[in-house]
């Protein structure tokens, strides 16, 4: 995507997923024309189990390698992990949350959204 030199918007927003996330769910694609700014992630593991986590983004040019932010992150049972490291998706970006096992987790992204549509 080329640097907009147009109006656009600059929103806060948020997006929140609940449920299971084993496997490499996508949580969050950056659609075009947009670009997200990453500045929280909160995840509250709700089971009495431990669990391990993998934070990571695919980039839209180079779609079939995970870029890892986070790796083998232990949570433990009923806590909460926060990532708090700012960084940037470009538009066809995806973000992405893996666990070790089947899971019950809350998941909450807080992030600003530069929209040039």
């Amino acid at each position: 995507m080329a640097i907009p030199s147009g109006s656009g918007t600059e929103v806060l927003k948020r997006l929140t997923a609940t449920g299971d996330m084993d496997g490499t769910p996508t949580i969050l694609t950056v659609p075009s024309l947009h670009i997200y700014t990453i500045l929280s992630i909160t995840i509250c593991e709700n089971n009495s189990a431990d669990e391990i986590i993998w934070l990571s983004m695919t980039d839209a040019d180079n779609s079939n390698r995970n870029i890892y932010f986070v790796r083998s992150q232990a949570v433990a049972p009923n806590e909460t992990f926060i990532y708090n490291d700012k960084f940037v998706l470009a538009a066809g970006d995806t973000l992405k949350l893996q666990t070790g096992s089947t899971s019950d987790m809350d998941v909450l992204i807080s992030f600003i959204d530069q929209d040039w549509s």
